[in-house]
């Protein structure tokens, strides 16, 4: 929900193609965030960019790789060197080849586990649209359920004190909203989110305890979409400002989830981010 933008990387040893590429990308936007494009002249010169920029591998949302390089394998060796050697299930591998007959293409997916193939001359600039449009999004959805099963987890194992699972949950949000270079969380200046379980605050990051409440009550007088049991729902508000409910019933809180995303959310975000709070909001109020 917080993404700046969009890491892509484009690997050919052809100038041509890496400026045409970034072109043809220059302006894409998904979910209204940016791309920030990557350039590399070979499969060398990719790892060397990786084993660089530690933190650009587990970001990287797709990455466009030509076959034939340095080598006639240089390409499919990347996409092993990703997903075999630096464990990368996430980032979205597309084969791009200029010579299909080196690297056949059923051959190629069965073995490389890369998300599309396609030949150069159907590297138009509509199917370089629609690939990384598609790519991010299946990496966003990937990566966030991902990052929240995690947390999930951790907070479940803190049941029965109310303290240990919000230290656990504030953890995660403190992390959540570094940056990747360690800078700290104030560099986000515009990210404001809160967890609450009836009328207490378990994590915030961005607002006071006052501001927080005063959003998820303006909130709550806008039109919600339902969710789950009755009286469940999400709200999207202005500036996208999201909000979240699980109403109290037996066994569960009354909890509530409200954040002020960078971009206007798709609908799996709140579906996910719900059954998250309402695992919670049931491991709470059994907690003390």
């Amino acid at each position: 929900m917080f993404q700046k933008e969009w890491e892509v990387l484009v690997v050919d040893d052809d100038p041509d193609v890496l400026a045409v590429s970034k072109l043809a990308l220059r302006s894409v936007k998904v979910y209204g965030v940016p791309l920030k494009i990557h350039t590399c002249g070979s499969m060398a010169e990719a790892v060397e960019l990786f084993n660089t920029k530690a933190d650009l591998l587990p970001s990287l949302a797709v990455a466009l790789i030509d076959v034939v390089m340095e080598t006639d394998t240089a390409g499919l060796d990347l996409c092993r060197f990703v997903r075999e050697e630096r464990k990368n299930p996430l980032t979205q591998l597309f084969i791009r080849t200029g010579q299909p007959g080196v690297a056949p293409e059923r051959a190629v997916i069965d073995r490389y586990d890369i998300n599309g193939y396609f030949t150069k001359a159907e590297a138009t600039e509509d199917k370089l649209y629609s690939m990384i449009k598609s790519g991010v999004r299946q990496y966003y959805w990937s990566a966030f359920v991902l990052g929240i099963v995690p947390m999930v987890r951790q907070i479940a194992a803190e049941f029965g004190s109310r303290a240990a699972m919000a230290k656990s949950l504030q953890n995660f949000y403190d992390a959540a909203f570094q940056e990747r270079s360690g800078a700290p969380i104030e560099s986000y200046s515009n990210i404001r989110i809160a967890s609450m379980f009836g009328g207490e605050i378990a994590a915030i990051v961005g607002w006071d305890t006052a501001s927080a409440f005063a959003a998820r009550d303006r909130l709550l007088q806008l039109p919600g979409v339902p969710l789950g049991l009755q009286g469940d729902q999400y709200v999207i508000g202005d500036d996208h400002q999201l909000l979240i409910k699980v109403g109290a019933r037996p066994n569960v809180a009354e909890a509530y989830l409200v954040a002020t995303p960078t971009f206007r959310v798709p609908e799996f975000v709140p579906e996910v981010m719900y059954n998250a709070l309402s695992a919670i909001a049931s491991n709470w109020h059994f907690s003390k």
